[in-house]
């Protein structure tokens, strides 16, 4: 069942604007109509999320917030691999900082430039630009001591060549709060949502939006939102939130309370939030939202220990108890034991091409052979009746083909990632291990073929391929939502 959660008094701002129609978007924001039991739905062509020079092919980006920059320790740097016909490539990498030209600031000690990452065309020039978040940044506005600051990189025909620091919202001193996007009114642009505050786009290039919704919570309460997600779980046109909260006060079992909140968006923007009650008290700390069975709604996906997949209708995200997938079910290789984090990180997107959305799982803390933590990940098959485990492939640093060689703390599969670098329709499964080389951190990228992910081609790196410092950067700290 679900619960209304009161939202504050909204206020919508609203300027003359001309629209454009919305095109659809494969797996995160799927546009489509219904499809039959067996063959997915027709798609648009697929508008390119990360493609920050516009040729076409997408372009990976991962930071690394704790890395040391110009002597200055925990100042963060991001990564750019751009994708090409023959895909991502390591030689066309360029790493982001703030003494970069065109970026906005200055390289200071414990600023974390890069704890959080943002993607989506803002200012609507077709080209995808990157929102950078400083988690730590002390600045002043308005006479106000700010903590936190976002930093928009406007892509270009060069990528991104230039940035600007988006104007401060409101009194409050924090300002680098966990920031998702999404076309929430459904008029075609990207917008720009963080919890309480909706930024609509097109944004001008001095960081200023088309118009803003107030009151658009992403949870209820006095909650700690941990993780966020959009997309269209209901084919209306228009993009719906599925957010993580957590109080993080012991119950009596002490353990800490959880609970799933589900936002859906409209004409006028997000609609307050109400709880999936069917998802309370089931710890999750990463989700992901995309079209596992090809009926062009965005199904919903918890990680932690273990997936919980729950179905999207033409209603939206339905009541009920979700699917469970553990390393026990049929098809998943290994064996469920406490502590290896089945599913620590999630991402959807199609691997293999049949217009379903497959599911990449991080799980860190696998233990094999004498290795503690050494961390491996798994690929679910989406399908007609969307993932149940079948066919399911694991990978580690030590399967055949992948480069490097697995060691106790790598935490291999911190995190994960898809992006389609070739254009060829199938999307490459990226996985970052935060431990690699004592916290240096380190990411892979791997193939994609009609097969599903595969070892072939795969190729990983670190510090020294992009010329930074490797001593506690831990490499693969955030890839864009």
């Amino acid at each position: 069942m679900s619960k209304t959660v009161p939202q504050r008094t909204r206020r919508t701002v609203v300027t003359a604007l001309a629209l454009l129609a919305a095109t659809g978007a494969l797996v995160s924001s799927a546009h489509a109509g219904p499809a039959t039991a067996t063959a997915p739905a027709a798609r648009a062509t697929r508008t390119l999320e990360q493609d920050f020079d516009g040729d076409g092919y997408e372009d990976l980006a991962v930071s690394a917030p704790s890395a040391t920059v110009g002597g200055k320790a925990k100042a963060g740097y991001v990564a750019v691999l751009y994708g090409a016909a023959g895909g991502l490539r390591s030689g066309t990498k360029k790493v982001y900082t703030q003494a970069s030209p065109g970026v906005p600031g200055s390289v200071e000690a414990g600023d974390l430039f890069g704890s959080g990452l943002t993607a989506a065309d803002l200012d609507g020039d077709g080209f995808t630009d990157l929102v950078v978040e400083a988690q730590a940044e002390q600045w002043r506005q308005d006479g106000i001591d700010r903590t936190g600051r976002r930093t928009v990189l406007w892509g270009g025909p060069g990528g991104l060549v230039s940035g600007r620091t988006l104007p401060a919202e409101g009194a409050g001193r924090y300002q680098a709060p966990m920031s998702v996007t999404g076309d929430f009114d459904g008029d075609g642009h990207q917008d720009l949502a963080r919890n309480g505050l909706v930024s609509f786009g097109p944004f001008r290039r001095d960081g200023v939006p088309a118009a803003t919704q107030s009151g658009a919570d992403f949870s209820g309460g006095d909650l700690r939102n941990v993780a966020v997600a959009a997309g269209d779980t209901d084919g209306d046109g228009t993009d719906d939130l599925v957010t993580v909260a957590r109080a993080d006060d012991w119950d009596d079992e002490t353990n800490y309370g959880n609970y799933v909140y589900y936002a859906r968006g409209g004409r006028d923007g997000l609609r307050a939030p109400v709880e999936l009650e069917d998802l309370a008290g089931q710890q999750a700390d990463s989700l992901a939202l995309g079209d596992l069975d090809g009926d062009g709604r965005a199904d919903l996906v918890l990680g932690e220990n273990s997936l919980r997949v729950l179905r999207a209708t033409a209603d939206g995200l339905p009541a009920g108890a979700p699917r469970v997938i553990t390393q026990d079910t049929p098809g998943v290789p290994g064996v469920q034991e406490a502590g290896d984090e089945f599913g620590r990180s999630v991402s959807i997107g199609d691997v293999d091409g049949d217009g379903y959305g497959d599911i990449v799982a991080g799980i860190p803390y696998e233990d094999f052979g004498a290795l503690k933590n050494a961390g491996t990940f798994a690929v679910l098959p989406g399908g007609p009746h969307g993932a149940t485990g079948a066919g399911t492939r694991v990978f580690s640093q030590d399967a055949a083909g992948v480069p490097g060689t697995a060691e106790s703390g790598d935490l291999f599969g911190t995190g994960t990632h898809l992006v389609d670098g070739n254009g060829d329709g199938r999307a490459e499964p990226v996985v970052a291990a935060l431990g690699e080389d004592a916290q240096a951190g380190a990411v892979w990228v791997f193939g994609a073929a009609s097969t599903g992910a595969t070892a072939t081609g795969s190729f990983s790196f670190g510090a020294r391929t992009l010329g930074t410092v490797a001593s506690g950067a831990r490499l693969g700290g955030a890839f864009p939502r």
